[in-house]
């Protein structure tokens, strides 16, 4: 035998009950059959909408029972033929006579009692299963409606019942015994001892299919829906969530008390207790497996993966009674569960430290005030004398459950999951876990909870790692980033099982976001035009809302108001890398405060490109700190433009002719004052000091201008062009000179005992600096460990293939912290 049941998604419309039938026949095909239905998909919250409205006084309440009506009007004209019509309509219309007469009353009385709500609710499994027992029988199968308040006894608790297994079982038995007919049975709903309705709890259907099959020895029991079965995780808040084929009795009553509305709670324990195995199955999509439920075997053991399964429960409350009073007094416990038991309030969640001055509670919110009003009178007394501080709520919190039977035994499953949760800045209010290990739940913040359950899935159940980029700038540094991203992807997700999604860009004028990544072969076609007044603080603000996981802000641009930004996106715990020199060697005071924020968060904040492009200076830096050498002076070259020029004028070249030449090949800012200022040079150095632990200011770096003094008035560049020959007899003389001594010169700078100092330079031939060609950055580490012959880092310092592979290397190495 088979208990069938299907839910309102599988029932809602006439092809839906058309594909059923097939369902059910194939299934008598092997055995016989119970049917066990809900009500069709929208009633039972229309039947709680008029009830609601009926216990208020509205006499709109008539216009939602129209609506009710109308939908299993149409619904008998879709499936019924002519000569069987009459008789399903006749039993509606008196249906609905009964239905307007209770709601009537309600609306005369003001009063909306649980026993009347459950009277009411209790009509849509009786409208859906007589249409469909009709429908079965005009197309052939024998087919009976059987009333489940005729044989599921419950107690008095009318909206949320608890059925009586023992009289229940009884009356299953003796009722099934009379029938050889396929019974349409009504889900949801039962009778409590006087005989009156009672329902089960919303979902309350599958707990009435587990009750008949388990009182009746069924071989299986098949629960019909619209998923695939038992996902990993909530699908419609984890994209990557898949179907579970199999999971245990234990895990499917985890998974569901946490939240999983796959399945009704209470719905596995007579299963479970009859040893009979449910199975989770689609509707729309028939041939899928589903997820079997029941007793592991070898086969499903699945040990390589502690986790089977997430879920989580919002609209959800945390209570906390606190006080120094509590410790070491016997009674607090017994009190407050007793108190809240007394009054119907469910306990979802509990968790209590060791010192005994805590307990907290999860309720559900519409319980929540009622909970606070009744502690407060039950504890008065100590509250009073101060021994137990105010009960307090916490709103807004959702609770998380990580389920897997592998669970038990296996060491490092929490240190794993906290790990995941503090990396990506999630806080855990709460904490609870039996000792049969096979649950551990956690409290967050409910806006945390679709990021907390993403990162944790990802971290439990994916080989492959996801990390979210938003790029700031599209210019010529975002444009190779972008492509070595695109061209990368592949190789990536092979090699380091990760995927780099990039979720946001934007430039002063346009922006893109998309959470599952945007199409980096069109990318620009994805910007669309901001609004007007818009900055880059709306850009974060939207980073920020989405709340992903693995989140990574790139700064690509040169924007003082985009370095600003870094201490908040740190405070938000995104991750920072960037190409943007402006934060580091910005003021005093903002460079401060992005260290503080790096301190405080547990994002990472990487800068490497800021100051060699692609060469890893900043990195080669702190190894040589961190691990104790005592760096004595850097020397170096941190301009490509300015090293191509004095590499040039040492072939023999004129100045003003070479800075032409360096302008027409994109060496140089379109005005070459920028460059020839050194300006650009001194804030790289400016960094590289304040790294070394001095306190500096851009003022503080001696920095020589190679603009002669006579040109530095107001000019445009065509001007200044025309008139830089006027320098060439000065670099010539200078080159002259120290030739005669068998040196050459340099544009280099220095930074030794908390001085920066950057100028033209007479060096001998043998310093690494003179060896420099085309547009090479040399820096020179000179430490105690490396005294006489001092660490060199050499090679490209500029170009966007340079800088965007330093950046994307920055990328990989916040990637491979938070996976």
């Amino acid at each position: 035998m088979k208990v069938l049941k299907f839910g309102g998604t599988s029932i809602q419309d006439g092809d839906r009950i058309r594909n059923i039938l097939g369902i059910i026949r194939r299934a008598m095909q092997d055995t016989s059959v119970i049917v066990v239905v809900s009500a069709i998909r929208k009633v039972t919250d229309l039947l709680l909408e008029v009830a609601v409205m009926a216990g208020n006084g509205d006499a709109g309440y008539g216009k939602k029972l129209d609506e009710i009506k109308a939908l299993h009007k149409g619904l008998v004209d879709d499936l019924i033929d002519e000569a069987g019509r009459k008789e399903v309509e006749t039993y509606l219309q008196e249906e609905l006579i009964e239905l307007g007469d209770v709601l009537h009353g309600v609306s005369l009385l003001r009063e909306l009692t649980d026993r009347s709500s459950a009277l009411i609710m209790s009509f849509g499994e009786r409208f859906s299963a007589w249409i469909i027992s009709s429908f079965l029988r005009q197309e052939g199968v024998g087919a009976s409606y059987v009333d489940a308040r005729s044989m599921i006894v419950t107690d008095s608790n009318h909206c949320d019942a608890r059925v009586d297994m023992k009289a229940s079982e009884k009356l299953i038995g003796e009722w099934f015994k009379r029938t050889n007919d396929v019974p349409v049975v009504t889900g949801y709903i039962g009778a409590a001892p006087d005989g009156t309705a009672t329902t089960l709890g919303r979902g309350g259907s599958d707990y009435t299919a587990t009750i008949i099959g388990s009182a009746l020895g069924a071989g299986e029991i098949e629960i019909w829906t619209d998923v695939d079965g038992f996902f990993s995780a909530d699908p419609k808040r984890v994209r990557d969530a898949y179907a579970l084929p199999f999971i245990s009795y234990g895990e499917a009553l985890e998974l569901s008390h946490s939240g999983a509305k796959v399945l009704h709670p209470y719905s596995v324990h007579p299963a479970m207790k009859a040893g009979i195995p449910i199975s989770i199955r689609n509707s729309y999509n028939p041939d899928a497996e589903g997820t079997r439920i029941g007793i592991p075997e070898r086969s499903d053991a699945g040990a390589e993966r502690p986790v089977t399964g997430l879920s989580s429960i919002n609209d959800v409350v945390l209570l906390n009674l606190s006080g120094s009073g509590m410790v070491g007094v016997p009674g607090i416990a017994s009190r407050l569960f007793s108190c809240l038991a007394r009054h119907m309030i469910n306990i979802i969640f509990i968790s209590q430290a060791s010192s005994e001055q805590s307990i907290s509670l999860v309720i559900n919110l519409s319980q929540a005030e009622k909970a606070r009003r009744i502690l407060r009178e039950e504890f008065a007394p100590e509250i009073a004398a101060r021994q137990i501080e105010a009960v307090t709520l916490r709103k807004h919190i959702a609770i998380i459950a990580i389920v897997g039977n592998n669970m038990s035994g296996h060491p490092g499953v929490s240190a794993h999951l906290f790990e995941t949760l503090g990396k990506n800045g999630i806080n855990v209010v709460a904490v609870a876990q039996g000792s049969n290990e096979m649950n551990i739940s956690f409290v967050v913040d409910s806006r945390d909870e679709d990021k907390a359950l993403n990162c944790v899935h990802e971290s439990f159940f994916l080989s492959r790692r996801k990390v979210h980029v938003f790029i700031a700038g599209t210019g010529t540094i975002a444009k190779s980033l972008i492509g070595q991203l695109r061209d990368h992807s592949l190789t990536l997700r092979k090699e380091m099982d990760l995927e780099v999604v990039v979720s946001g860009m934007a430039n002063t004028r346009k922006m893109a976001l998309r959470d599952d990544g945007i199409d980096l072969r069109n990318w620009e076609k994805a910007l669309k035009p901001r609004d007007d007044g818009k900055t880059i603080k709306d850009y974060i603000e939207q980073i920020e809302a989405r709340n992903l996981h693995n989140t990574i802000f790139v700064d690509c641009t040169a924007s003082a108001e985009v370095a600003e930004s870094y201490p908040e996106l740190l405070a938000s715990n995104i991750s920072v890398v960037t190409a943007n020199k402006l934060g580091m060697a910005g003021s005093w005071s903002l460079y401060e405060t992005i260290q503080n924020a790096q301190c405080s968060s547990n994002a990472r904040f990487l800068y490497e490109t800021n100051v060699g492009a692609g060469l890893p200076i900043i990195n080669t830096l702190n190894d040589l700190r961190n691990s104790g050498d005592k760096i004595v002076k850097i020397e170096g070259v941190l301009s490509g433009t300015l090293s191509y020029i004095f590499n040039e004028l040492r072939k023999g070249g004129k100045f003003s002719e070479i800075v032409k030449k360096a302008k027409d090949a994109g060496y140089t800012e379109p005005d070459p004052r920028e460059d020839l200022s050194g300006a650009d040079f001194a804030r790289k150095f400016l960094i590289l000091g304040r790294e070394l632990g001095y306190r500096l200011e851009y003022e503080d770096i001696e920095c020589e201008s190679l603009v002669p003094e006579e040109l530095r008035a107001e000019m445009s560049v065509e001007t200044f062009m025309e008139k830089l020959g006027s320098a060439d007899a000065g670099y010539e003389e200078m080159i002259r000179k120290a030739a005669g001594d068998d040196m050459t010169i340099a544009y280099a700078g220095e930074i030794s005992e908390g001085k920066a100092r950057i100028s033209v330079k007479t060096l001998p031939f043998s310093n690494p600096v003179a060896g420099l060609n085309g547009t090479e950055n040399m820096v020179v580490f000179t430490t105690d460990r490396y005294l006489d012959t001092p660490l060199v880092v050499k090679g490209p310092g500029a170009g966007g293939e340079v800088t965007a592979g330093g950046v994307f290397a920055d990328i990989l190495r916040i990637a491979s912290y938070l996976i």
